[in-house]
């Protein structure tokens, strides 16, 4: 049993817990435990042998407690809990220092912030080794073949130590010696050790551009690396030549990458031409290490004599080749370049009489001429198209393409006649461009809407029937037309036209763009739901829009329930009755922008126009009136509306129209503050006299104006001076005549109307 130099008691390990030399997270839990042992051990509390070692330690608080231990302890628990915390702070003490000085060293690196001691990097690297042991040399040994994190990790442990040697628990337990480890070598490239320059090439750096000063040692040390210079410098009468220098620069090209090779060339080369001309041969250069191709001297090609063999074309050829020189003015260049490429197409196997021959000449001339550029190519290719052409040898679709190149008509496109071409040449019977109607056209429309290409192929018809007036012999028959209507039927879409008119008439009404395609979206839907698309043949105004909207909801009701009112919307606005004022009415708010969520049009025009009266027709009390027969949510919207309409006053533009009343519509009665005798509202001038007052005061001040209004003494629109309303005999005459109340109320109301006239002196 191997004894520790510097034996601990169990009373010591109290002393240094209670000073505050072993660190621990509870030093009261810590000594209470420490107490129990005391009780239980007795005298041995202040020996040393109990903490001789972990054997003695184990031999007074064995793992397995007997029943003598647990009765003095009281508990097996308790017993457990005294053990561990005894056996933790024994080691934090340095009792043992050989078994575990780790947790000391980590408890006191936490605390410190400091990077933790890796106990298996340490056990792997020195097995059986004392950390107070470990030397500054063992430690370089170990260190050297570390990469990466590994080398990282142990130097960071390495660290921790050197700082904790001097920390008063660590010098207590013994766990490390006096001699610090000390920073470990900077390597290079691994385990290299670092090169500087030799005094012959450092004294010339600063003469060194500073792109290559600064990369002039690392170049050098990477020069000694490669065998290529010594660790002193360049050898008396050695000088780098190309092959040394494109050496060099492949080997930094795979360690690094091309352009850090060049670089450190470059800064080499520099730095020995700088410290001495003669160290780097005159031919070396970055530019011919890097591109020695270019630096090749190119061997003179030696003129070739040998006679071309003559062409020799089948005679009918020969007839239609000088007919085509002769007809087309082609330059002699051009022709000679024919007669070659016929020859060379004819001996591959071209059969210059099929017509649908033509379309195999890519294939030819790529097996045929696989050196030439497709520059090249597409200029041979244009060359045999015009001859065959010419000769009516090319495809009837082949030759409305060239035909149609050749005209002046407006509105061609290629590319969507090409695409016909290929859906034509791709059916069987294959279909020439005569007989493309309308029929075909769908066909091909259907094709190219899987395809999505449907906006090249209506281009494509479309030039088709630009083509049939300029070629008339050569695309008889009726025009095509316009076939996007048949595409959106087809596509569950409406007529475009219909959309159209939607769109035209929703911005007109003030509709924003998210609105517009709002409502358009929710047409769509009930157009691909109905069954009868001839329904949505008449003008859009003409659709019946409520009928087939309940309709669809009968049977598509999951489907159409997000658009109905949508859909439903779009019926109100369109079954409403438009006379002309309102309908420039709206077209001046439209212009002025006025958001839609501001435009009273609607609401007013759903209430005036069924009755025939056009804007300019609109009065206080008819607005006043309306708002007093709807229900009380229905009201804010008609209060809301009518706030719009008489903010129109203040819109430049629309004030200047006329087509506005001569005086606003409100202010509407207060939402919850409704008068039961407020039948009709009060002359201006006489509400200015009432406003402030007592809510009895309006209500007898509506009174009166009602009785008036009955009796016939005032009209609609009168306006008479407040004294003139509260006058005696009017008073008296409603107090005698009214029928709306009991007569003790009808009295109140006077009173306080006399009240109120007698208060405002003057008012008579």
């Amino acid at each position: 049993m191997k004894k520790t130099k510097h034996s601990l008691s169990l009373a010591e390990l109290h002393e240094r817990i209670e000073n505050g030399i072993v660190p621990t997270s509870s030093v009261q839990s810590a000594l209470a435990f420490l107490g129990l042992a005391k009780a239980v051990t007795g005298s041995a509390f202040y020996d040393a042998k109990v903490l001789a070692s972990e054997e003695d330690f184990a031999t007074w608080f064995p793992h397995s407690p007997n029943g003598d231990l647990v009765e003095a302890f009281g508990d097996a628990i308790l017993y457990n809990r005294c053990r561990a915390s005894v056996l933790r702070h024994a080691k934090l003490a340095g009792a043992w220092p050989e078994k575990d000085p780790y947790t000391l060293l980590n408890l006191l690196a936490k605390k410190q912030r400091l990077p933790g001691v890796n106990r298996k990097q340490f056990e792997l690297f020195f097995p059986g080794l004392a950390l107070r042991d470990l030397t500054r040399n063992q430690a370089i040994v170990a260190d050297r073949p570390l990469r990466g994190n590994n080398r990282m990790v142990f130097r960071r442990s390495l660290s921790t130590i050197d700082r904790l040697r001097s920390d008063p628990r660590v010098l207590a337990a013994n766990i490390l010696c006096s001699e610090d480890i000390g920073p470990m070598p900077i390597y290079r490239d691994g385990d290299k050790v670092r090169i500087e320059l030799p005094k012959a090439l450092a004294i010339v750096i600063g003469q060194l551009p500073i792109s290559y000063a600064i990369h002039a040692r690392r170049a050098f040390e990477l020069g000694v690396d490669f065998g290529i210079l010594g660790v002193n410098g360049p050898r008396p009468g050695w000088s780098l030549g190309i092959a040394e220098a494109a050496r060099y620069h492949a080997a930094v090209q795979r360690m690094v990458s091309s352009g850090t090779a060049t670089l450190y060339l470059s800064a080499l080369l520099s730095l020995l031409r700088t410290a001495d001309s003669a160290f780097v041969h005159a031919d070396v250069t970055t530019d011919r290490v890097r591109r020695p191709e270019i630096y090749v001297p190119k061997a003179k090609s030696q003129p070739t004599h040998a006679r071309r063999k003559k062409i020799v074309l089948p005679a009918f050829v020969e007839t239609e080749v000088a007919s085509f020189a002769q007809n087309r003015s082609a330059s002699p260049r051009r022709i000679k370049d024919l007669r070659w490429l016929l020859s060379e197409l004819l001996k591959a196997g071209y059969e210059i009489d099929s017509q649908r021959s033509y379309g195999d000449t890519q294939t030819i001339f790529e097996t045929t001429f696989p050196d030439f550029a497709d520059l090249t190519l597409r200029s041979y290719q244009t060359v045999l198209r015009t001859f065959l052409a010419h000769t009516n040898r090319l495809s009837p679709w082949e030759s409305l393409i060239t035909r149609a190149q050749a005209t002046d008509v407006n509105g061609i496109d290629l590319s969507g006649l090409l695409l016909i071409k290929r859906y034509a040449e791709n059916v069987e019977p294959p279909v020439p461009p005569a007989k493309v109607d309308e029929d075909i056209a769908r066909q091909f429309l259907t094709i190219a809407f899987k395809a999505r290409e449907t906006p090249k192929l209506l281009k494509g018809l479309a030039s088709l029937d630009y083509l049939r007036t300029a070629l008339p012999d050569f695309l008889p028959g009726p025009t095509i037309g316009d076939q996007r209507d048949w595409l959106q039927s087809k596509s569950g879409k409406p007529p475009e036209a219909l959309e159209n008119a939607l769109r035209s008439d929703a911005q007109k009404a003030g509709y924003t763009k998210n609105g517009v395609r709002a409502m358009i979206v929710a047409v769509r839907s009930l157009y691909s739901l109905t069954p009868d698309k001839t329904k949505f043949a008449a003008d859009y105004a003409a659709i019946p829009w409520r009928a087939l909207t309940a309709e669809a909801m009968a049977t598509h009701e999951q489907k159409l329930t997000h658009y109905r009112t949508e859909l439903l919307r779009l019926a109100d606005r369109l079954d409403q009755i438009k006379t002309v004022g309102w309908q420039n009415l709206q077209v001046a708010i439209v212009a002025a922008g006025i958001p839609r969520a501001d435009n009273p049009i609607d609401t007013l025009m759903s209430v005036a126009a069924n009755t025939g009266l056009e804007p300019w027709h609109l009065d206080r009390e008819w607005a006043w009136i309306y708002e007093r027969s709807l229900r009380p949510d229905l009201r804010r919207k008609w209060n809301r509306a009518v706030t719009n309409f008489d903010a129109l006053y203040d819109t430049v533009g629309i004030a200047q129209t006329k087509l506005l009343p001569s005086d606003r519509l409100g202010p509407m009665p207060q939402i919850g503050a409704r008068l039961k005798n407020a039948h009709f509202p009060l002359p201006r001038r006489f509400e200015a006299a009432l406003e402030g007052g007592s809510k009895q005061l309006l209500e007898a001040g509506h009174f009166v104006w009602r009785c008036l209004r009955t009796f016939g003494v005032c009209s609609r629109g009168d306006d008479p001076a407040p004294g003139d309303l509260v006058a005696d005999d009017y008073l008296d005459l409603i107090e005698k005549e009214q029928c709306f109340m009991r007569a003790q109320t009808a009295r109140l109301h006077i009173e306080c109307i006399r009240d109120w006239r007698d208060s405002r002196i003057g008012l008579l």
